[in-house]
């Protein structure tokens, strides 16, 4: 996904490949659709309690025009969630349907350098005692990637710098929330450094590309393996198709 996502960004700037799409997988089909469902049960509340709720957040989502693999899987999300709503007597500050666009950018400095980062929170509630909480939604069965959540409290740290905050993970399909994960003042430095050093590197390497097109196979190898199954852009790998 690394690679495809820079396949994108290097080939942005050519005029035949703008516009492609990035065909998404059942797996992500069924996240998104997932946290879409979320998202319609806290904007109507009363559906939580109703008898059709899930029928009528089914129907918002336009759920049985999808495959059945993701229909199904998405629909026993919505009856778990409705059974027990895990946001249910919250308070909510932040509540995304997850198909927005790309939240304003947040500028970043490292000594000298400077880069944005762009933090597309799921949720974010807050605790009586006004701690908040970064929830970070899930379907499947893959571990949680605790650098993203280190990368959602650096984010935090500059749009919440007066407050405690925390993250976490929820997956929407076992029902079950990760241990909170806290951070330190050296950690959010360490965390912004390692960002620093990827943002420098894809940037040159995005320059060596466009001084060299022939050499993107080298500047990000393939690294194929089942894992391409999972891949938005295994249709515009030669690889894709082999694993």
């Amino acid at each position: 996904m690394q690679r495809g996502w820079r396949w994108t960004q290097a080939k942005s700037s050519s005029p035949t490949e703008q516009g492609l799409p990035v065909q998404e997988t059942i797996w992500q089909k069924v996240g998104k659709l997932a946290q879409q469902a979320v998202y319609e049960f806290h904007q109507n509340p009363l559906l939580l309690k109703h008898p059709r709720g899930c029928e009528r957040v089914a129907d918002k989502l336009y759920l049985y025009y999808e495959i059945a693999v993701v229909r199904d899987r998405v629909i026993q999300i919505i009856q778990q969630y409705q059974a027990s709503p895990f946001l249910f007597g919250r308070d909510i500050i932040v509540l995304n349907r997850g198909d927005e666009q790309l939240p304003q950018p947040i500028e970043i400095q490292v000594d000298n350098y400077s880069f944005q980062l762009f933090a597309a929170f799921d949720c974010i509630v807050q605790s009586p005692d006004l701690q908040l909480q970064i929830i970070d939604f899930k379907t499947g069965i893959a571990d949680p990637d605790l650098r993203q959540a280190e990368a959602y409290l650096l984010a935090c740290s500059y749009l919440y710098p007066d407050r405690n905050v925390v993250a976490s993970f929820y997956n929407l399909e076992t029902m079950t929330s990760s241990e909170l994960i806290t951070t330190t003042a050296a950690k959010l430095t360490e965390t912004a450094d390692k960002l620093a050093q990827i943002a420098k590197l894809h940037h040159q390497q995005l320059q060596d590309y466009q001084a060299d097109p022939a050499s993107f196979d080298r500047l990000f190898p393939a690294h194929p393996g089942s894992h391409c199954r999972y891949c938005p852009y295994n249709y515009r790998c030669d690889y894709g198709s082999t694993t």
